[in-house]
């Protein structure tokens, strides 16, 4: 070639048509998510501004979140019993954006976190599945899950479920090209799960170990560590309730959780890989230096903020293993759902021993109840029953837990990689140890552990869909085709039933009670529509609050949304809500003497809410009880709230002295 000569031009790749970018699959499975997630967004956002639970963990939140933006020390002048990361996240976020802690910003963060949990959770049903359809119904069945968020936005759960999410997410979407850094990905996000909130980011831990135990060579094949592991596996919910086997609904609750996980642990040693992988191992050595490094990361953070290792531990744990003593709740589980679980248990050891592990003709009954299972498991956990097929009324995690373990079985002949195998064990394990969250306070716990069933409820349909798909195809390329026209209905009529019930409807309802309820009148809550007697109770409070000169105030028990409407600044450690239970008398005493201390401290009781914490049990007699009691006299109802004005004794200067003009 000369040296005049140039190269060949390559010719211009020609640039696809509009057409055909809009049937490109991503683009589409963009819109239709985008659809779904602003219908989702007005459904949350119509009920999370329409509902505020008499209890008020929301304002406990905030107050805490508010005082640890503004430099307090967490743990030693913050009561909370919650791990720091919540803290340093949201916290962090108020003191660096300058934005004022208020309940609108509460409720707009509740808003964004249902709707990306829901989202995160239907991506990944729809890449366990390869359908867009199953996808969104996957989606509208998480969002249905999490409508308990309203009832406590700011609870640590509304940032805990989108750690899951994305924790199901990494899982599902695999090692693929760089398996290190998915996999320390995945355990960066159990790391900040446990130091939000310990037991679910241990019982996180317990599954990964667990499905690694039963799939990694060489620990599976290593008797000497994979039985101890699956006799801690075992033994995990016994030792978490231990203090309360004596209670019948607990019992009942630890025998399903033992023989669900016995049945997946039966099904897993059965089918799990012979050989090695180095993804899979990469994946998991990474994801335990990714939960080393954040842990150490976020401890270090908190302590440079002023914590000390103690105050560590006292909320994380002392004060969190309290909460069983302050707010127990009964979880309806009964002796049929033991019932249930042994039945499943037998089920999985058939399944086990009995299923051929070689090619064959495709069963297609095998892939119905797959779907089935799939499907119901669904259905179950947003409350839907057309066949009473849950085995306990009012909870919904009966049915999902006693038939987990169908996921943990691949379908007949199929060659999987070993992460698969892997995946198949770590979802169902994960959803039925964190079930074990509704152990003590089975409240908001019982739906946030069943929207951790949804990606288990869709491996069920992906597999009886490929059992399906093989069947037609044995059967002939017109029935294949035909296979392929009723699946794409069935999942489309699926997806538009759940959206309908579990995101367009409530949209509809929430909307309507938004415009027909009058707004609150305080800064930082106008976006707040609420029934017209609370709204004049709750105004009238915070007038009184004002019309008196209070320099501060208590209340029996705390609403401390009350502290953000008023802008009154409340006495350290911040009470909770419920700290009439909660605070020991070395805390009651610190609040006791800020109050006495202060110039014009006053107090809000209600004997009703009080009764609802109480359930029958004797108020603890602590110096704040004891100074609440006798200090302050009524002045004013208030619906069922007593507003009081302090006695001549109630300050350190021994008057009572008299309102601000």
């Amino acid at each position: 070639m000369s040296q005049d000569a140039t190269p060949e031009a390559t010719p211009a790749q020609p640039r696809p048509s509009w057409s055909e970018t809009l049937r490109d699959p991503a683009v589409v499975a963009i819109a239709v998510y985008a659809v779904v997630a602003m219908a989702a967004a007005a459904a949350a956002y119509f009920t999370a501004f329409t509902i505020f639970a008499p209890y008020d963990d929301e304002g406990t939140l905030l107050v805490t979140v508010q005082a640890f933006a503004n430099g307090e020390v967490l743990y030693r002048d913050v009561y909370s019993p919650y791990g720091p990361f919540y803290y340093e996240l949201f916290g962090g976020l108020f003191a660096l954006t300058g934005h004022a802690v208020t309940t609108d910003a509460s409720r707009s963060i509740v808003v964004l976190s249902w709707v990306a949990t829901s989202l995160m959770f239907g991506i990944a049903a729809q890449r366990l599945t390869g359908r867009l359809a199953l996808g969104v119904a996957g989606m509208a069945t998480a969002f249905g899950t999490l409508f308990v968020l309203t009832a406590e936005p700011m609870h640590p759960q509304v940032l805990c479920m989108p750690l899951l999410g994305i924790l199901v997410l990494l899982a599902v979407f695999g090692p693929g090209r760089n398996p290190a850094v998915g996999g320390a990905a995945a355990g960066a996000v159990i790391a900040a799960l446990a130091l939000t909130k310990l037991n679910l980011g241990a019982y996180a831990v317990a599954a990964a170990v667990l499905a690694a135990a039963l799939t990694l060579e060489p620990l599976r094949s290593r008797r000497w560590i994979c039985w101890p592991v699956i006799g801690l596996a075992l033994a995990m919910p016994i030792v978490v309730a231990l203090r309360d086997l004596d209670l019948d609904w607990v019992r009942n609750l630890v025998a399903v959780e033992v023989l669900t996980l016995a049945a997946v642990i039966v099904v897993g040693r059965r089918f799990g890989v012979e050989r090695r992988d180095q993804d899979l191992g990469r994946w998991l050595l990474a994801g335990a230096v990714g939960f080393v490094v954040a842990a150490v990361a976020i401890l270090v953070t908190i302590l440079l903020a002023g914590s000390s290792p103690s105050d560590v531990y006292d909320g994380m744990v002392t004060e969190a293993l309290r909460v069983r003593d302050v707010n127990p709740t009964e979880f309806p589980m009964t002796p049929s759902a033991v019932d249930w679980a042994i039945g499943a248990l037998a089920l999985a050891f058939l399944a086990a021993r009995l299923r051929p592990t070689e090619p064959g003709a495709s069963a297609a009954w095998s892939g119905v109840l797959r779907i089935l299972v799939g499907v119901a498991i669904w259905f179950a956990v947003v409350r839907i029953a057309p066949f009473s097929l849950n085995p306990e009324v009012g909870n919904p995690i009966s049915f999902a837990m006693v038939f987990a373990w169908v996921a943990a079985v691949p379908p007949t002949g199929t060659v999987e990689p070993p992460f698969k195998r892997f995946l198949r064990i770590f979802l169902p394990a994960l959803a039925i140890a964190e079930a074990l969250q509704v152990y003590p306070v089975a409240g908001s716990q019982m739906s946030n552990a069943a929207t951790i069933f949804v990606p288990v409820g869709a491996l069920c349909i992906a597999d009886g869909l490929t059992v399906m798909r093989a069947w037609a195809a044995e059967r002939g390329r017109q029935d294949l085709e035909r296979f392929g026209i009723v699946v794409l209905v069935l999942c489309a009529a699926l997806a538009v039933d759940l959206t309908v019930k579990n995101i367009i409807r409530p949209a509809l309802n929430a909307s309507s009670t938004y415009r027909n309820e009058p707004a609150l009148p305080f800064s930082g809550a106008t976006a707040m529509h609420l029934p017209a007697d609370q709204v004049d109770a709750y105004t009238r409070l915070v007038d009184l609050l004002y019309e008196n000169g209070c320099t501060t105030f208590i209340g029996y028990p705390n609403v401390n949304s009350l502290y953000l409407w008023s802008g009154i600044e409340p006495p350290k450690p911040y009470a909770p809500g419920v700290w009439l239970l909660a605070l020991d008398s070395e805390r009651q005493q610190r609040i006791v003497d800020e109050l006495r201390a202060s110039e014009r401290p006053c107090a809000i009781r209600s004997e009703t809410r009080a009764g609802l914490w109480l359930a029958g049990r004797e108020v603890p007699q602590r110096p704040l009880t004891r100074y609440v009691f006798s200090q302050f006299r009524p002045v004013e109802t208030v619906g069922e709230f007593e507003f009081m004005l302090p006695k001549p004794g109630a300050t350190s200067s021994g008057a009572s002295p008299s309102p601000a003009p």
